[in-house]
């Protein structure tokens, strides 16, 4: 298994990318939740979910 190209952590466990708490997607897509701004990162969601 080689590394990721940029480290990203995940916690997911269920996010078929997630190996070992690190993200190996190809590419990484974060929006905000519902209006599309965010104040803190509880605003924000991954897209790049997948459910193992």
């Amino acid at each position: 298994m080689d590394a990721p190209k940029m480290q990203v952590k995940c916690s997911v466990t269920n996010c078929a990318y997630n190996k070992k708490k690190l993200c190996f997607a190809d590419s990484l897509e974060v929006n905000a939740m519902g209006d599309g701004f965010a104040d803190s990162s509880e605003g924000t969601c991954c897209s790049t979910f997948i459910n193992e």
